[in-house]
């Protein structure tokens, strides 16, 4: 065996799967998203990919140190004029800290085109909130099916009875995401299960999380209200707004974050 071919060959494959992995990343839904639905995508989770990614760069640093190791000499080579002087800064070195610089730069400050890719990644990641939707409050995944029910306004007792009668097992004090795991179904299947069944006997949820990331209409919409009647109670709190604003960014205009709104509203904030 030859372990510099070794390093090349691994080197090579680390960056396969790790590019793999990268790509999945970024298009994977932020964590509360791909908790609360449990999102796969090619039969794995956002947190094996991270995993994955993550052991691997270990991998790749190490194969990349033995590469420099076993090609010390011709990468030393790139770095001599032609009277084969070591000089550091030759003309391929700067422009290969420049193409670094202005990644880096462009990266930190936002600047296009980087900050386009990045938007356009974010555009991708929050697209999944339309197929999964999100948690009725922040990280609801991990609270105990009591307190989760009890935050909801839903009755411990019936809804013991729904997940009875659906063949969910559980214990009261599990978390939702442990009560899912052991039933093979993520916590929104039990949310919704619940939420469903509560709907029939009169009782409705409504999802105040999320909120700051939706436009005034699509807030108006969670709230089964027209565009028209959210704009007036926001009017009769001295707010005024358009449909198609943002509205984290209507709120932060009068110091006020948009959960303050809801609240102001007559809402109640998860507990």
């Amino acid at each position: 065996m030859n372990l510099k071919k070794i390093t090349s060959l691994t080197m090579m494959l680390v960056m396969i799967v790790m590019t793999y992995s990268g790509l999945m990343l970024f298009i994977a839904p932020p964590g509360r998203i791909a908790n609360w639905a449990n999102w796969h995508l090619f039969g794995l989770s956002k947190e094996q990919y991270a995993s994955i990614h993550s052991t691997f760069m270990v991998l790749f640093i190490i194969m990349t140190l033995l590469h420099v190791f076993y090609n010390w000499k011709p990468i030393t080579s790139y770095l001599k004029n032609k009277t084969k002087q070591m000089v550091i800064f030759t003309k391929d070195m700067i422009v290969a800290s420049i193409l670094v610089i202005v990644f880096l730069i462009g990266t930190i400050f936002s600047l296009s085109p980087f900050s386009n890719f990045l938007e356009f990644g974010d555009g991708v990641k929050n697209s999944w909130e339309k197929d999964y939707g999100t948690a009725p409050y922040s990280h609801a995944e991990l609270s105990s099916l009591k307190n989760f029910v009890r935050k909801l306004g839903f009755d411990l007792e019936m809804s013991e009875k729904i997940l009875k009668s659906n063949n969910i097992k559980y214990e009261s004090s599990q978390s939702l995401a442990q009560v899912g795991e052991q039933n093979g179904v993520s916590p929104q299947f039990i949310y919704l299960l619940l939420k469903q069944n509560f709907q029939k006997a009169g009782v409705e949820t409504i999802e105040l999380t999320g909120l700051g990331r939706k436009t005034v209409s699509e807030v108006a919409s969670t709230l089964k209200l027209s565009t028209q009647e959210f704009i007036e109670k926001l009017q009769s709190l001295g707010i005024n707004a358009k449909g198609d604003d943002k509205f984290k960014s209507v709120s932060e205009q009068y110091d006020l974050s948009p959960m303050d709104v809801m609240t102001k509203l007559g809402y109640k904030k998860p507990e």
